[in-house]
């Protein structure tokens, strides 16, 4: 439902609709959008506008409420999951057989985890999270890609760049198409030679990807380095900080907070405040600077 309010009744999780008045933002008013950021929700208060209109159906209310029935958004983001399931199984199919995929593969499956992301991303990334046996490769993709996509809005990234990034998401792990399903699934500890095998991952979907044609610099970069560290002993070639690409890091984050919050056959998930907790504490794993916009970008979208 369209509402009109006073400018300084917006707050971050509004969806905004149209800013109203003779105050124009390059960045504000170029586009529908949802609110995530306190700095752009303090801009516009402050900016003496009439009136903005908000869309209740897609954001919070003036009472901090959303505006429609979550159990709507539940069966809608459970919808575009398993479709999402499918077409991901059809895209590691043909390039399990040896056939090509480019980006337009995936294309679908982006659209439908970024308007998820924006209509409600705390339930879209809850459905993800319980992961059976057979689906956790396919649903942590798919949760990450999501991640991917939320952590880059917020940074404010370029449209593009938020695109591949959804797609890197996606793809990050294509090289477990090589790693045996027994090495995969094995609920307890690793041998070393098992470890060696799952660690290949990166570079095996690295050359995967690199053999399809037209496939993005960003999708490479992350499929290849998502397991490197900033403390450079990461794998698979160890890379010095400065090294790590922005992309990288984000992945890095995003990878690992989804694979410790999500419900696994094997374990329990953390919580985002546990996984936060500890992620903050693996010293030189992460990037600390961009870890705390994680944390930030988590806390306007309602994520716990």
């Amino acid at each position: 439902m369209l509402k009109r309010i006073d400018a300084g009744q917006v707050c971050i999780g509004m969806f905004v609709e149209v800013i109203e008045g003779l105050w124009q933002d390059p960045f504000l008013c170029k586009r529908r959008f949802s609110l995530r950021r306190e700095v752009d929700a303090a801009r516009i208060r402050k900016c003496g506008t009439a009136s903005v209109v908000i869309n209740t159906s897609k954001g919070l209310d003036t009472n901090g409420l959303p505006g429609r029935d979550v159990e709507i958004d539940i069966q809608a983001a459970r919808e575009t999951v398993q479709k999402s399931v499918q077409l991901l199984e059809e895209a590691f199919a043909k390039l399990r057989n040896g056939d090509g995929v480019s980006i337009d593969h995936v294309a679908p499956v982006i659209s439908s985890v970024s308007k998820s992301m924006d209509e409600n991303p705390a339930v879209f990334l809850s459905v993800t999270r319980l992961k059976s046996k057979d689906e956790v490769t396919f649903l942590h993709s798919i949760s990450v890609s999501a991640l991917m996509i939320l952590f880059s809005r917020h940074l404010a990234l370029d449209e593009h760049t938020i695109q591949m990034l959804g797609t890197a998401g996606l793809l990050h792990d294509v090289g477990k198409l090589e790693v045996p399903l027994e090495v995969l699934n094995k609920t307890g500890p690793l041998e070393k030679d098992e470890i060696g095998l799952l660690r290949g991952h990166p570079e095996k979907g690295h050359a995967i990807l690199s053999r399809q044609e037209g496939m993005s610099d960003i999708v490479l970069d992350v499929c290849l380095n998502h397991h490197e560290r900033i403390d450079g002993k990461g794998y698979p070639r160890s890379l010095p900080a400065s090294e790590v690409s922005l992309h990288a890091r984000m992945a890095t984050i995003c990878d690992v907070y989804d694979a410790i919050t999500s419900v696994r056959p094997y374990k329990a998930p953390w919580s985002a405040s546990q996984a936060l907790k500890w992620m903050f504490g693996a010293e030189g794993h992460f990037d600390r600077q961009l870890l705390k916009k994680f944390a930030l970008c988590l806390s306007v979208a309602s994520v716990s």
